[in-house]
């Protein structure tokens, strides 16, 4: 199957929930609403880039991307056109690896990245389904829209490496017209961090 993740909250995030978790524990971070907190604590989001917790991709369309991992994914084929790419984000993994839309930590439920399958409606009424791999919603036209994917990793640190693509001709919905492209590659240490909120750094594929 073909990943395609939508965004709503013009952005993506990568994380790993155990290292996630221990990081807030660490740090005595009780709020859920973890975006704003995020925001607003720069040195603790620095901190957050230093120690390879969670990587934001901010500022892109709010629109559907195709989504893939090295070595997990077939590569993008000669429909697409390489626009962009960077290299070097820390980020520590612990057994599994998480791609999601960033607007999951305007409330952060960490139960839903646990692999418990479940679905619940919020009290807007959209009704969300968790998976062992993959989080999706019901939108008001009735088309499932996928917000996360999961990818089963070796614990350790890496390097993160982001490529972005367009579709040399577009095409309708569902299908994506832009996507990224993850690598990892693992060392023993950080050294020195990227911080991808620098604007040295655009991610937004769509206008390029």
């Amino acid at each position: 199957m073909e990943k395609i993740l939508t965004t709503g909250s013009y952005g993506l995030c990568v994380f790993s929930l155990e290292v996630l978790q221990e990081f807030l524990k660490k740090e005595k971070v009780r709020s859920k609403k973890l975006l704003d907190h995020f925001q607003k604590n720069n040195q603790r989001y620095l901190s957050m880039q230093k120690e390879g917790i969670w990587i934001p991709f901010p500022q892109i369309d709010s629109i559907s991307y195709m989504i893939k991992l090295e070595g997990h994914d077939a590569p993008f084929n000669d429909e697409w056109e390489q626009k962009m790419e960077y290299h070097g984000f820390n980020i520590e993994i612990k057994d599994a690896l998480w791609i999601s839309d960033i607007g999951a930590f305007y409330t952060f439920r960490a139960s839903d990245y646990c692999g418990n399958e479940q679905t619940y409606q919020t009290e807007y009424g959209v009704i969300h389904y968790i998976s062992k791999n993959e989080i999706s919603y019901r939108s008001l036209d009735g088309d499932i829209i996928y917000s996360a994917f999961k990818y089963d990793i070796p614990s350790g640190k890496y390097l993160l490496s982001v490529k972005g693509f367009v579709r040399r001709q577009s095409v309708g919905n569902p299908d994506a017209n832009y996507g990224f492209l993850f690598g990892l590659t693992k060392v023993d240490e950080f050294d020195g961090f990227k911080n991808p909120r620098e604007e040295i750094y655009d991610f937004n594929v769509a206008h390029m």
